[in-house]
């Protein structure tokens, strides 16, 4: 159950472009016998008791499954049944609202003038963030990563306090002003990582993020917002962004979400401080063994940059093996078996 030092060192040496032998793989082979009980859910939008969040983590941490491969158990930051993204925009005043599968920010800016974006520990998601990760870290026991917050990009949180219609026409119409914005968001973005990570390299080695760990600060940056705006205006706002972070963060991997974003992929790949890249197809799109996407992640490893890439069949993971540099080379999926025998062997092979 815990994670071994060889993957971390295995993992280390993948962020560095310097893997030796076989790509690095996820499998985990799920307990025959799982837990029988119910998910523990909180109701979110009202006081939580300590005593909630106990029984919440204590449930998820039924980390009875096999992890083979470069996989791990992980502590996910999550209020609820998803993943909850872009928590900046919730920490600078966005009204929390809760659905079914995820956690949605209503608009709270009028207007960015007299808007000051800075991050207020005494915020109420701030505390529920530190409450979870508090209890997250106790039972982990320095055992297993615990993820931090999922804080997000610039655009996107922001595009979520002031509307995402009213936010195109501020980076069209106000530029300065917008980006004056993004300087406050980052200096709180650094405020709020530091915050939460102190948490973390208190019990755990290095730092791990939303989608995976490294030997030092990380985060996997994205930016939603990017499919609606042009490769001028993503390099106005984006890479500007980004360089008030590079000093900061030591093992930055990019998320790349869907053919979309492509169109700055030239604009990232200048940059030396992106040391990876996550690929995300997306639900419905070809996978990332196809003609459409192994051109994409062979510009990526040729810039000397490792990917973290998705397959569905052994099929795919061949081809990915044999087509990409082991050294940069992340696979989530794809591998076959369920007993530790079959995968075992597919790798050897």
């Amino acid at each position: 159950m815990d994670i071994s030092r060889d993957k971390l060192e295995k993992i280390s040496d993948w962020w560095e472009g310097k893997n030796k032998g076989r790509p690095l793989f996820m499998k985990v082979l799920p307990n025959p016998s799982p837990a029988e009980d119910k998910p523990v859910r909180i109701d979110w939008e009202r006081e939580i008791r300590d005593s909630d969040l106990d029984s919440y983590v204590r449930n998820a941490s039924r980390f009875n499954s096999l992890y083979l491969g470069e996989s791990y158990p992980v502590y996910h930051h999550t209020w609820g049944q998803r993943g909850t993204p872009m928590t900046m925009s919730s920490y600078l005043g966005g009204r929390v609202v809760f659905r079914d599968n995820t956690v949605w920010i209503d608009p709270v800016v009028d207007k960015w003038e007299g808007f000051r974006i800075r991050f207020d520990r005494k915020n109420r998601w701030v505390d529920v963030s530190r409450r979870l990760m508090d209890k997250q870290l106790e039972l982990s026991a320095g055992r297993y990563p615990v993820s931090l917050p999922d804080l997000g990009d610039a655009l996107t949180c922001m595009s979520m306090l002031r509307g995402t219609g009213q936010m195109l026409f501020d980076v069209v119409e106000k530029p300065g002003l917008v980006l004056e914005k993004v300087k406050e968001f980052t200096d709180a973005w650094k405020e709020a990582h530091d915050y939460f990570h102190s948490m973390y390299r208190g019990s755990l080695e290095g730092d791990c993020s939303w989608l995976m760990w490294a030997p030092g600060r990380t985060y996997a940056c994205q930016c939603d917002f990017s499919t609606m705006i042009s490769p001028s205006l993503f390099e106005k706002f984006v890479v500007f962004e980004l360089e008030q972070l590079k000093d900061y963060l030591g093992y930055i991997i990019w998320h790349l979400d869907g053919y979309e974003e492509v169109r700055h992929l030239d604009i990232l790949l200048g940059l030396r401080y992106i040391k990876a890249f996550q690929v995300v197809p997306g639900a419905g799109n070809p996978p990332c063994a196809s003609e459409t996407w192994l051109p994409v992640i062979k510009r990526i490893t040729d810039a000397g940059k490792s990917v973290y890439v998705y397959a569905s069949t052994p099929p795919e993971v061949e081809t990915l093996s044999k087509e990409l540099p082991p050294e940069r080379l992340f696979i989530d999926g794809g591998i076959p078996g369920r007993t530790i025998e079959e995968p075992g062997s597919f790798v050897k092979r």
